[in-house]
């Protein structure tokens, strides 16, 4: 909020109106002129600019309008640029950092905002995510953190990862990791996660302030980190009666009042919905909230406005879709084709691989999803108990899908919830105590193709172990459509993944004990798990000369098991290795 000093005697009965011209004033006696750039900001500030201006430590700045004599001081600065120099305060803009500096003053109604730059051109220009026509990247080399769990909000055995926490963590976090996953960050319903947001559009959490929020993700930006935003919008809370809403400004994107028209005809709330049926096409009712009908233009057009807001004003690089079994796929198309992210991943919670990829075709290829069937298939079913013939082509991959798989161990919903979901089958927390079956399971996520998402709590508990497999995978390339070789039986798994810049072996069960592989680096070993490295094989040689499959003769995947020649990976026919695509 502006505050206005009045600098004539009396007192006025009005606003004053603002005009130009404007000045940058400094120590309240040097006046630097500020010029209209004639471009507004994302949020349609006006910004006025004074460049090249020489500061002092210790410099007081405030605003003057020559045109109506008044001083005034701003206590906003933008995250970027040269921020971390300066301090706000009630009354002026200290700078803390001698320097010479373009100064932007953006104003807007009860909004104004300090940009700060460097003239020297070390400081970056202000972030702004890219458009993106796909939110599946290609090859993907990225490595995601889910950057909290259950209890985040709280210092719990794992720490809490606030906003403010995760800053002073973006450092190391972005040595490792180019994607993080944060919480919900719109106003909660009541404490905790914010699964049930009582206004999209205020983004004050119980993880911290919108200005701390801000502050998190320059910072991670600043350690080249991408930063997806978790949109829950199969439902949403209340503020007294079933169906009395918040309105929702997005700014351009526009204000939305919802009213009981918008909630599906099937909730079980008890303000008479008549929005159409639920069209979920797994879990259809939410009873803890009211939900969407995503069928209707007005929500439809409010979570266009909803993730468009979130990447160009929060600055978000992309989605995870919260609960899409609760309404159609399609929409998730529809909502990534308006705000063009450069990731989205469905939370689709269904164990069938087949499942799953009619899911992301129905989102027409336009995301990826968790693979659930990867969890529970091969993880909890196979690894545990050292089943490791569920290894092979597991999960989304044996459907040939691996570049829209996002592959994960454990999240906040199956992690001591006390659901029997965990990789040991329990529901306790005690799966993280195993440090075999951690170290099989990380050393099995971070070596396969799709896009790791490592859980924060097996971060902290193992990050010395987890760093030299993220660093292992890196070096070698290894990308979300890696090629694997891969064999196994009741109690072993051997697999060599090739990557863009060399090779992954991983051997688990009693295949951790076979000799060093020749030329190999090892990244680690201990019971029952050992993980291999080398660099400079030409990988894609391969693919690049093996002739075509013989459709006339019969094709065996690596166990001797016949197979029909659209299966994905190495196959064998007539006693030759081949890698089909």
């Amino acid at each position: 909020m502006r505050r206005l000093i009045l600098c004539i005697v009396g007192v006025w009965s009005g606003l004053a109106l603002m005009a130009e011209p404007f000045y940058v004033r400094i120590n309240g006696t040097r006046d630097v002129p500020a010029t209209n750039t004639g471009v507004k900001d994302y949020q349609e500030r006006t910004q006025y600019a004074a460049m090249n201006v020489s500061l002092a430590k210790n410099d007081r700045l405030t605003c003057y309008d020559a045109g109506s004599g008044a001083a005034w001081n701003i206590a906003v600065i933008d995250p970027y640029g040269a921020y971390a120099n300066f301090s706000t305060g009630s009354s002026a803009l200290t700078c803390n950092v001698a320097g010479t500096y373009d100064i932007y003053i953006k104003m807007k109604m009860n909004d104004d905002m300090w940009f700060i730059q460097s003239s020297d051109g070390t400081s970056p220009e202000p972030y702004s995510p890219k458009d993106y026509e796909v939110a599946v990247p290609a090859q993907c080399e990225d490595i995601m953190l889910q950057a909290f769990y259950w209890d985040s909000p709280w210092d719990k055995e794992y720490g809490n990862t606030r906003w403010a926490t995760l800053t002073g963590q973006a450092a190391e976090i972005g040595s490792y990791f180019s994607l993080v996953w944060l919480p919900p960050s719109s106003a909660p319903k009541s404490d905790g996660l914010g699964y049930i947001a009582s206004c999209y559009s205020n983004q004050n959490s119980s993880l911290g302030s919108e200005s701390e929020l801000r502050t998190l993700l320059a910072t991670l930006h600043a350690h080249d980190v991408k930063v997806l935003a978790d949109i829950v919008i199969n439902h949403c809370g209340n503020k007294g009666s079933w169906c009395d809403f918040n309105e929702l400004n997005f700014g351009q994107y526009g204000t939305f009042r919802p009213d009981a028209s918008w909630i599906t005809s099937d909730d079980e709330g008890g303000c008479n919905p008549s929005g159409n049926a639920d069209d979920g096409q797994h879990e259809a009712n939410y009873e803890a909230a009211r939900d969407w009908d995503h069928t209707d233009e007005n929500v439809q057009n409010m979570c266009k406005a909803y993730t468009k807001w979130m990447k160009k004003v929060m600055l978000y690089d992309g989605f995870r879709y919260d609960y899409c079994g609760g309404f159609h796929t399609k929409h998730i198309n529809a909502y990534n084709a308006a705000a063009k992210p450069y990731f989205s991943v469905m939370e689709y919670w269904y164990g069938d691989a087949a499942t799953l990829k009619s899911r992301i075709d129905n989102a027409v290829k336009n995301s990826l999803a968790f693979d659930f069937a990867l969890k529970y298939n091969t993880f909890r079913d196979g690894i545990f108990k050292k089943s490791y013939t569920k290894c092979i082509n597991g999960g989304l991959r044996g459907k040939g899908y691996e570049k829209y798989a996002v592959t994960f161990i454990d999240n906040h919903d199956t992690f001591n919830r006390g659901n029997g979901n965990e990789p040991n089958g329990k529901g306790d927390g005690s799966s993280i105590n195993d440090k075999s079956l951690m170290m099989r399971c990380n050393a099995y996520l971070l070596s396969m193709p799709g896009v790791p998402c490592v859980f924060y709590p097996h971060w902290i508990k193992y990050k010395a172990e987890i760093k030299k497999m993220i660093e292992a995978r890196r070096a070698a390339g290894i990308h979300s459509q890696s090629l694997v070789d891969e064999s196994a039986d009741t109690g072993w798994y051997r697999a060599t993944v090739h990557g863009k810049k060399g090779a992954i072996k991983l051997m688990l069960g009693t295949a951790a004990e076979d000799e060093a592989p020749a030329g190999y680096t090892l990244v680690l070993k201990g019971t029952d798990y050992a993980l291999y490295y080398i660099l400079g094989e030409d990988t894609m040689q391969a693919l690049q000369t093996v002739p075509a499959l013989d459709r006339t003769q019969p094709v065996y995947n690596i166990m001797g098991q016949r197979v029909d020649a659209s299966f994905r990976g190495l196959v064998i026919q007539n006693g030759n290795k081949y890698y089909n695509q």
